[in-house]
């Protein structure tokens, strides 16, 4: 059981250190209207939490397996996410520099 306190303690302390920074990086982005991106941001968090409390619970409460593998799951999608944003973001850059007008 030490070491499922462990983890969580530095999932709760990643959580902390990089969660203010994407917060950032997406007021930033969405800087001309910041109200509706608080907003989604908010909304998002909401639902994403509404949305694997009973997840977790329908695997069964009695191990942090499941706990573990929701975050796990949670983890590889955001991964994932962020991935596919900078990949986005550095070809719209590129295009930019090269010259041409990226309508995209």
């Amino acid at each position: 059981m030490p070491i499922t306190w462990l983890c969580l303690l530095l999932a709760v302390t990643a959580f902390g250190v990089f969660f203010p920074a994407v917060v950032t990086i997406a007021q930033r982005r969405g800087r001309a209207l910041p109200g509706a991106i608080s907003a989604l941001l908010g909304g998002g968090q909401f639902l994403l939490g509404a949305a694997a409390s009973p997840l977790v619970g329908l695997f069964g409460t009695h191990s942090p397996a499941p706990m573990a593998a929701v975050m796990a799951i949670s983890l590889a999608l955001a991964t994932l996410a962020a991935i596919t944003t900078w990949s986005t973001t550095s070809q719209r850059r590129l295009r930019t520099v090269q010259g041409q007008v990226w309508r995209g």
